[in-house]
């Protein structure tokens, strides 16, 4: 897809690599950007759309058992997300930019995909689509692909989670002697996996927040110091503000900055308790 797009074997095969691993590297300085090509976007958004779908799915779908992919909850919420979210900000930068509709719409998918699924391409500056598109592509950095894709962030598995037990906790509220039972796919959410959403989040944030203090005490501003928090936690890559910006790098921060960063992109992939309890006193014990 990518060489009929119109690049060189070689970057088609490197590209094809990083966009369905969500990897996010390129042959290039300016990622997309060096290729001045809508096919390649469009192909890319397709690729990175696959990898950060859950992989079971595939593998039932494969299986025999119907369409099983499009019967996932997961699937569908991130395919609304990045209808819903890439339609707004298309229109956006239409109107802002005065560019044609089908161009906006091709840029704005591609690049609110590499976000939401934590790859990282990018084709231009999208810090100059104005403050509503930055806003929600920084919000997005958050959220990440679904569980058992080669995706990063919190996932959108666990923000449907947070979604039922706070349905939940508003329906006691209202009616304190009610039976509320979440269910998940028709099955019964068990509290051990509530709890283990809740405690995950809860961790998430306060790591990308001690991360964004890290940073911002070797001189950076907030802007870049909490983007780039966020961004390292998420494995998404580029951040905001004028240096990590989609065009820009993280070169000219300090080496203490990038420390933290490292740090902060290990406990991200590993899905941060996997690396915690190993700081535990109780898991050295013989």
């Amino acid at each position: 897809g990518f060489w009929a797009g119109g690049m060189s074997a070689f970057d088609a095969v490197c590209h094809a690599m990083t966009a369905l691993s969500t990897g996010g590297y390129s042959t290039h300085d300016a990622s997309f950007g060096a290729f001045k090509s809508s096919a390649v976007l469009i192909v890319a958004t397709v690729f990175m759309v696959l990898g950060s779908l859950p992989f079971v799915a595939y593998i039932r779908t494969w299986q025999g058992k119907g369409m099983a992919i499009w019967r996932d909850s997961q699937v569908i919420t991130l395919l609304g997300i990045l209808v819903c979210v890439s339609g707004v900000i298309g229109v956006w930068i239409s109107h802002v930019d005065k560019i044609p509709i089908v161009d906006s719409l091709i840029l704005a998918a591609f690049h609110v995909t590499s976000i939401l699924t934590t790859t990282g391409f990018a084709s231009t500056d999208y810090q100059l689509w104005g403050a509503l598109p930055v806003g929600a592509l920084f919000f997005l950095t958050f959220v990440g692909g679904c569980t058992g894709s080669t995706a990063g962030g919190i996932k959108i598995f666990r923000f449907q989670v947070l979604w039922l037990v706070t349905r939940a906790h508003l329906r006691r509220l209202l009616r304190p002697h009610i039976v509320v039972v979440p269910t998940y796919h028709g099955r019964l959410l068990d509290d051990d996996i509530a709890t283990s959403v809740l405690a995950f989040i809860f961790v998430y944030m306060l790591i990308v927040a001690l991360a964004a203090m890290g940073l911002a005490a070797f001189g950076l501003d907030l802007v870049t110091s909490l983007s780039a928090a966020a961004t390292a936690v998420a494995n998404v890559g580029p951040g905001f503000g004028s240096i990590i910006g989609p065009a820009g790098n993280f070169a000219p921060l300090p080496d203490g900055a990038k420390w933290v960063l490292s740090i902060s992109m290990l406990l991200g992939r590993l899905e941060l308790f996997t690396v915690l309890v190993l700081l535990q006193p109780e898991f050295w014990e013989w």
